[in-house]
């Protein structure tokens, strides 16, 4: 190890919100402390994992140290100061990152396990409602989460949930119709980016599950106790039928708070939430049933003997290998994920291994588009916030209905995507240019100018905004079909261009499923005692487009109905 200069460094790196401020003590063979001075980061999400990480820094004397889901970049952000600090004084970065030692989870010894009847693989949305509703039937149940915490994707995200029919919409007179919010959900995947296969979505998958959702609303408010409100600000399609979380603690998700509600309850019921544990193994009988998993939490290996298992271990989201293997388009676009770490498609393999079939064209989820640094966003958005936005490619020319709900998969078509805005709000507008670079903003005083600094054909792009400019006049949109109330001129210079990129928030994929949500081989029969749930059994319900509070719908009910019908046949004599 090259001996470093003893003392304190303190090194400025960027991260997710902005910049952070890292002090670190150093002697001349060990990190002594590290301490973060300042951040812009958002203190419920970061705060943990940044103690996860500086305490197994300072305890295994190494940067080699995972960066924790839901915090990539600012868990990143902090080992990359940590690694600076150490050049700093002399040392050498690479030296404290050696290859991770690899462990074979069979060589591990074995250890007691808790006896269940039902096993849930994953402690996410879908996971944690499994277990609940399998708990609630009677079984004994494990749940096995490979991450530190439960929670999954949900608790990153911002709780809203599709639904219809429900008392509390009803109540509000808000819409309310299940026949109306599966015609909404059917007629809007006919948007849906070109390639995928025929078939998708299932209609009557999605009309059942539309028709069940006020039932699985009435189970999560009157049983694990979450609280919900109508949206209340007017909106059109799928967001009219949107229910709101309450209001959770300042910084904290509102995906957070359902799952610790949610977490609550299944232990209350009896069931046991094992974290930092993966199952690796599923155990089947001489006939092919499920008998059991084996896991293993890095120092011991478990058999569970269960006749029911429930796989609930997200989708692929966070593994770019799946990603690149399925959807190579995709790949470009991980760096800005709000799929859960863990999400690495560990559900498909354990299925696949007992005869559980891959789904036809798996897709991306794309929850929204975002900039390269999440503090650039305010300053380009004007009134009507992402609705009033403007987007053209690198061909100059405009590609997609901006005020569409979800814009992410028509973002991920083109080679690059820009957001126009002009000088309306000149000191707003401005304040993008702290972040000035051709992969990020640039400002331009004419449209030509523009054009040659995001390397788009500068007649083109001029064209174009005349275009649009002049429509905006007239107050309708003649090219995209913008809602009039959504368009504004883009006339005062200068003018900017923020490059945007899609944000991934899960997938669309799994294995085949029944109605049931019984994993079925090759032949369409099911594997008994075998279930999937959320993203590992969603492909049915969409073609290539999300529909905003439906994968929350899809976790929570096929959770539920899932775990009710793993322990009616564990429990079965």
């Amino acid at each position: 190890m090259t001996p470093m200069k003893p003392g304190v460094y303190t090194q400025k790196v960027v991260a997710h919100n902005g910049f952070m401020e890292v002090e670190v003590k150093l002697s001349a063979d060990r990190i002594e402390a590290v301490k973060i001075v300042k951040s812009d980061e958002t203190p419920y999400i970061v705060d943990e994992p940044m103690k996860q990480v500086i305490s197994k820094v300072l305890k295994d004397q190494t940067l080699r140290v995972d960066t924790v889901s839901g915090a990539t970049r600012s868990t990143g952000a902090l080992l990359r100061a940590i690694g600076e600090a150490v050049e700093a004084a002399g040392g050498v970065s690479s030296e404290w990152t050696p290859d991770p030692v690899v462990i074979d989870p069979a060589k591990l010894p074995l250890a007691d396990a808790p006896k269940a009847d039902v096993v849930v693989i994953g402690a996410g949305a879908s996971g944690l409602a499994a277990a609940a509703a399998a708990a609630e039937a009677g079984a004994k149940v494990v749940v096995l989460e490979k991450a530190p915490q439960a929670g999954g994707s949900l608790a990153l995200s911002n709780g809203v949930l599709a639904a219809a029919g429900t008392d509390i919409q009803k109540a509000s007179g808000t819409p309310a119709d299940p026949a109306g919010l599966a015609k909404l959900w059917l007629e809007d995947q006919k948007r849906s980016v070109r390639g995928g296969v025929p078939g998708y979505p299932d209609k009557a998958r999605v009309e059942a599950l539309v028709k069940q959702s006020a039932d699985t609303v009435a189970w999560l408010t009157k049983n694990v106790g979450l609280k919900f409100s109508a949206n209340p600000v007017a909106a059109d399609g799928i967001g009219a039928y949107a229910l709101i979380p309450a209001a959770s603690e300042a910084g904290k998700p509102a995906g957070a708070a359902q799952a610790e509600a949610l977490l609550s309850y299944v232990e209350k019921k009896g069931g046991k939430v094992l974290t930092s544990t993966s199952a690796w193994k599923l155990i089947t009988d001489k006939n092919g049933s499920i008998a059991g998993v084996s896991a293993a939490d890095g120092k011991n290996r478990f058999e569970f003997h269960a006749r029911a298992v429930v796989l609930a271990t997200g989708g692929f989201g966070a593994d770019l290998l799946k990603i690149t293997q399925r959807q190579p388009r995709w790949a470009a676009f991980t760096e800005i994920s709000k799929a859960a770490k863990t999400d690495t498609g560990d559900g498909l393999a354990l299925a696949e291994s007992v005869g559980g079939r891959e789904v036809n064209d798996s897709w991306l989820i794309g929850v929204g588009i975002a900039p390269a640094y999440a503090p650039m966003t305010p300053s380009m958005l004007g009134p009507r916030g992402w609705k009033g936005i403007t987007l053209v490619n690198e061909k100059g020319e405009r590609f997609v209905k901006e005020d569409l709900p979800v814009l992410a998969d028509a973002v991920s078509e083109q080679r690059d995507a820009w957001l126009v805005l002009d000088s309306t709000e000149h000191d707003k507008a401005n304040r993008l240019m702290a972040y000035f670079g051709y992969e990020t903003v640039v400002n331009a005083n004419n449209w030509e100018e523009l054009a040659r600094r995001i390397g788009a054909p500068q007649a083109k792009l001029r064209a174009t905004m005349d275009k649009y400019n002049a429509d905006a006049k007239l107050g309708k949109d003649t090219v995209m079909g913008r809602d009039p109330e959504n368009f504004a001129p883009l006339t005062k210079a200068p003018f900017y261009a923020v490059k945007v990129k899609p944000v991934i928030g899960g997938t669309m994929g799994g294995v085949l499923t029944d109605r049931s949500w019984r994993v079925l081989n090759a032949k369409k029969a099911p594997v008994k005692g075998l279930w999937a749930t959320g993203e590992m059994a969603n492909r049915a319900f969409y073609n290539r487009v999300y529909e905003p509070g439906t994968g929350l719908l899809i976790a929570y009910e096929s959770g539920r109905e899932a775990g009710a019908a793993a322990a009616k046949a564990a429990l079965k004599k």
